[in-house]
């Protein structure tokens, strides 16, 4: 998983637990403001359900990027939900405005494989070792003297 995406992500499940702090407060705010004075049940309500889709979507995105982010490609529908879940409760909300700009970086990463450098390392080695090999064929059928032989066995290693 790209690193920038992937701390983006985190970003977003910080403002997640952020939400629903600030909804908790709006809730203990409703019950202790005076009875003539509080707003109508309905925001209270919609507090809660809020406080449940915050959750929801950040217990979505640990789940989307668990194991450092290495099973992102196959968990992707968590992360879509949770993109989903917060532009649904709130589109203008911080978590849904990184979420929205993390769709739009590349989750793969660009790196060979170890496999291939150390099939590299061997090719070179085998290849040293053919040259030194026919040095020594030429050596032995008097094409070049000794000399000659060290100076290029210096020369290839």
């Amino acid at each position: 998983m790209n690193k920038t995406k992937k701390y983006l992500i985190i970003t977003a499940i910080i403002f997640s637990f952020v939400d629903i702090g600030w909804q908790i407060y709006n809730i203990v705010q409703y019950f202790l403001t005076a009875p003539q004075h509080r707003s109508p049940v309905f925001y209270v309500i919609l507090d809660f359900l809020t406080i449940a889709t915050s959750l929801a979507v950040a217990v979505l995105l640990i789940l989307a990027i668990w194991k450092n982010g290495t099973l992102f490609r196959y968990r992707y529908g968590y992360y879509m939900t949770a993109l989903m879940l917060s532009i649904v409760i709130n589109l203008f909300s911080v978590t849904s405005i990184l979420l929205i700009i993390t769709m739009f970086i590349s989750d793969w990463v660009w790196e060979k494989p170890k496999e291939e450098k150390e099939e590299k390392v061997v090719e070179v080695k085998q290849s040293r070792e053919e040259k030194i090999a026919n040095l020594r064929l030429q050596l032995e059928k008097g094409e070049i003297t000794q000399e000659e032989f060290d100076q290029k066995l210096l020369e290839i290693l």
